[in-house]
């Protein structure tokens, strides 16, 4: 699903990273990596666009860093989420801090500069970040820019609550007015602040808003954790929409098994991951779903199953799906008669005799072929028995192992024609047709002799 390895361009060797986890905490992304010695570089995003990379030995325990880890969402490193981001701000390149000034001077305003700038507390001296502040402060100032000088002073607020320019600045009679706006959370200077919009705004609004900044990661994220909290239909209808919007269907596939266990219990979110492994032919997925939720399937499911059954004639692993099919016929006996024989072939292929017998001892119903497992089972030491035991496994497909039990009836009983018979037609079966006439040949010499 993932990139097993991000790459960061850097002045000398460029960094190979293994992604470990992604944090969602109000307009910061923030993913954890890890280089070859195990070494953590924080790749840093605001808004979805990339910032920078910053190597890290450890976080400051009241830093915005600490903080986002604690109170935002986080994704480990196999979540669409996480690759979404890398893949969608490709080229990275690790910058210096005096580059980053300049990168985040073009796009954003001098509010959300100081914002990002928060980011960096645990890896630049809080005093170097205090001070950049200021001097953004004081060019909103400059201006006469009053509301953008305050809107970054509320930023530094935040960001060092105690020092005393920031109290000064906050209490400072010239902003009682805009202050008293934040206290009414005016509509007006929500569409002036866009971080305190973002804050005070309601959900649907919120959407609204990163879907028009193009910001869906975000969306998709936070409408998920929604979900999360208010798992209902109507919520689940929207979100669903909006994976296939954005997500492939592998990725669709991923989120709907995450959301499956975080809330087993909501059928809406189990009923369309089936439809998923259905058409992505993934048995174990199927039988697996089936067997953990307990799933009762009606007719149209039923036949999927069986058509996805014998289309990958039960997967590489046919043991695996032992659980799952002692389920399956149990629930539609009738139905799965066929299917059960099928399974039944497989298992012969790929587990020895034994293993099978014992497998299908739990199965509450017995077909046929299940009796003549048994009955394989019973003479499969007995010398007296092999050449019954060979037409069972003739029967069975088991062509190898037929020829194996013939040749031991034909060397227990050398005078007798029946086992070289069958020799002849098993080599004919396999397309071995100089052996098979040889096998005829020796049986017409044996009936002479006789």
């Amino acid at each position: 699903m993932n990139p097993t390895t991000i790459h960061v361009k850097q002045q000398k060797d460029n960094l190979v990273l293994v992604p470990s986890r992604v944090v969602f905490y109000e307009q910061m992304q923030l993913v954890e990596t890890f280089d070859d010695q195990s070494e953590c570089h924080m790749l840093f995003f605001y808004k979805q666009k990339y910032l920078t990379a910053v190597r890290t030995t450890r976080l400051k325990i009241h830093s915005y860093v600490a903080r986002a880890f604690k109170e935002g969402t986080v994704y480990e490193s196999q979540h669409p989420f996480l690759q979404a981001l890398i893949e969608s701000n490709a080229p990275l390149q690790k910058i210096s801090y005096p580059q980053l000034k300049k990168k985040i001077a073009r796009p954003y305003s001098r509010q959300e500069q100081a914002k990002i700038l928060t980011f960096f507390e645990s890896f630049i001296p809080k005093k170097q970040l205090f001070q950049d502040m200021k001097s953004l402060f004081y060019q909103y100032r400059r201006e006469g820019n009053m509301s953008g000088a305050y809107r970054v002073i509320r930023v530094m607020r935040d960001f060092a609550p105690n020092n005393r320019f920031v109290k000064e600045m906050a209490n400072d009679l010239s902003y009682r007015k805009l202050a008293n706006l934040y206290l009414e959370q005016s509509h007006t200077l929500m569409e002036r602040d866009p971080l305190f919009k973002e804050a005070c705004t309601s959900f649907e609004d919120h959407q609204r808003l990163l879907e028009k900044e193009g910001r869906w990661i975000e969306a998709s994220s936070r409408q998920l954790s929604h979900f999360y909290n208010q798992p209902t239909p109507e919520s689940y209808q929207s979100y669903r929409a909006s994976l296939s919007r954005h997500f492939d269907c592998d990725s669709r596939t991923f989120i709907l098994e995450q959301m499956s266990q975080a809330i087993p219990s909501f059928q809406p979110v189990t009923e369309d991951l089936f439809q998923h492994y259905v058409a992505n032919e993934n048995v174990m997925g199927v039988a697996r779903l089936y067997t953990e939720r307990e799933l009762q399937l009606n007719e149209e499911q039923l036949n999927q199953v069986e058509v996805l059954l014998e289309r990958n004639r039960f997967d590489e692993t046919p043991d695996n799906l032992l659980p799952f099919m002692k389920r399956l016929t149990a629930q539609h006996p009738e139905q799965t008669r066929a299917l059960l024989d099928a399974f039944i072939i497989r298992l012969l292929e790929t587990m020895e005799l034994e293993q099978v017998h014992d497998s299908l001892m739990s199965f509450t119903k017995k077909s046929s072929l299940m009796r003549k497992v048994e009955r394989m089972n019973e003479i499969r030491e007995d010398l007296d028995c092999m050449q019954e035991l060979g037409e069972l496994y003739y029967g069975f497909q088991q062509l190898e192992k037929s020829i194996e039990c013939f040749q031991m009836e034909m060397e227990l009983k050398p005078s007798t024609p029946e086992p070289l018979r069958w020799l002849s037609k098993v080599y004919a079966d396999k397309q071995m047709m100089d052996e098979s006439k040889a096998y005829q040949q020796l049986c017409v010499d044996v009936q002479k002799w006789a």
